[in-house]
């Protein structure tokens, strides 16, 4: 006995980005499908594929052909069929994966996400696949060429072991175990990151009397110098409360030792993605929050921002989600980042990020 299954979703996205002080105005507009495939072989075995098709036109200095068709992964599932100077075409597949699964045991080979992370923002966990909170039309997030293999205990207890290689044919391998206690779930790793930092982390995620607590910590030191106590350290908190009216709030924190790079383009390089879970932010102290709340029964609203502490820098960002009918939705986003000057750049930078997207799911 065999069942498929089979969804996806077309959006149009235009999009403007206003930069000053030097009164740069650039244009962009996204055409993305996406498609889902899965298939239940038989009893045990399932396989999975999804693809993301793009074609993106607009301003010359948005296009990168090299960035866009650029894939993490040890076998390159993603390439460019179209490449001009105001648009470029892409296909990639960002799952391509089996999984057996018998009793208490499953095992998954191929391009999958392995999804460790437990904050809302900012993963120490997440080893495998780090991601970007700005870059909301991208929810399944990238995946890894990875085995992995997972003992269910019991329904809240399990043990999981992953491996994934790279494009640069490095490793990181780990072991995670997750367990409950009461209404607390709790979960510890430890591995290698790359081939270059051993890695101890944790999380614990609770509720108390509907307030959601979640945090998660991990330290990475390199393995070329066990005997040196230059780590870096990652830790993050978040909260979140859905009231009786439906608005809900969330903040959460992130304290590293290390800042990346505070400069412009540092802070590009974190909206496309953080490099790795090592590198979270521009800086040491970052602040989030965020409000949503349903205007109307299809109306949604939401309203979020970030401080970066150390650099005197802050993102602000709005969006609004109308559901026109079933399946089809029409949304409004804008995105600022503000970046002091300071040391790392010769005068501020103010960044306007506007988009409007139309989107048919099926």
């Amino acid at each position: 006995m065999s069942a498929q299954e089979f969804s996806g979703y077309v959006s149009g996205m235009p999009s403007v980005i206003v930069q000053q002080p030097e009164g740069d105005v650039w244009w962009q507009t996204l055409v993305h499908n996406r498609l889902n495939f899965g298939k239940q072989i038989n009893k045990f075995v399932r396989v999975d594929v999804g693809m993301r098709n793009r074609i993106i036109t607009g301003s010359e200095v948005m296009l990168d052909p090299q960035s866009i068709s650029s894939d993490a992964g040890w076998v390159r599932l993603s390439w460019n069929w179209r490449e001009g100077k105001r648009a470029v075409g892409n296909t990639s597949l960002d799952r391509l994966y089996l999984t057996f699964e018998k009793n208490k045991w499953k095992f998954q080979a191929g391009r999958q996400r392995i999804n460790w992370g437990q904050t809302f923002v900012w993963n120490a966990n997440d080893i495998f696949n780090t991601y970007s909170f700005f870059d909301f039309d991208y929810p399944e997030r990238s995946g890894c060429d990875a085995l992995r293999l997972t003992y269910y205990y019991s329904e809240t207890a399990s043990a999981e072991w992953a491996a994934s290689i790279n494009y640069e044919e490095k490793i990181t391998a780990a072991y995670l175990h997750r367990w409950n206690w009461k209404t607390i779930d709790f979960q510890v790793l430890a591995g290698e990151l790359s081939e270059s930092d051993l890695v101890i982390g944790g999380a614990i995620t609770g509720d108390i009397k509907g307030l959601n607590i979640r945090t998660e910590a991990s330290y990475f030191h390199p393995v070329k110098n066990l005997a040196d106590t230059s780590g870096i350290a990652a830790v993050s908190l978040g909260l979140d409360y859905i009231f009786s009216n439906s608005l809900m709030f969330q903040v959460g924190g992130l304290y590293s030792n290390v800042g990346k790079d505070a400069t412009v383009g540092g802070l590009v390089g974190l909206y496309a993605a953080p490099i790795s879970a090592k590198y979270l932010s521009i800086c040491q102290w970052n602040l989030f929050t965020q409000i949503s709340y349903p205007l109307t029964p299809r109306l949604n609203g939401s309203l979020s921002g970030m401080y970066f502490i150390d650099i005197k820098s802050c993102y602000g960002g709005i969006s609004l989600d109308y559901s026109i009918i079933e399946n089809l939705d029409l949304s409004f986003v804008a995105q600022y980042f503000y970046l002091n000057g300071g040391k790392a750049a010769p005068e501020n930078m103010h960044v306007l990020w506007g988009f409007a997207r139309i989107k048919y799911s099926f």
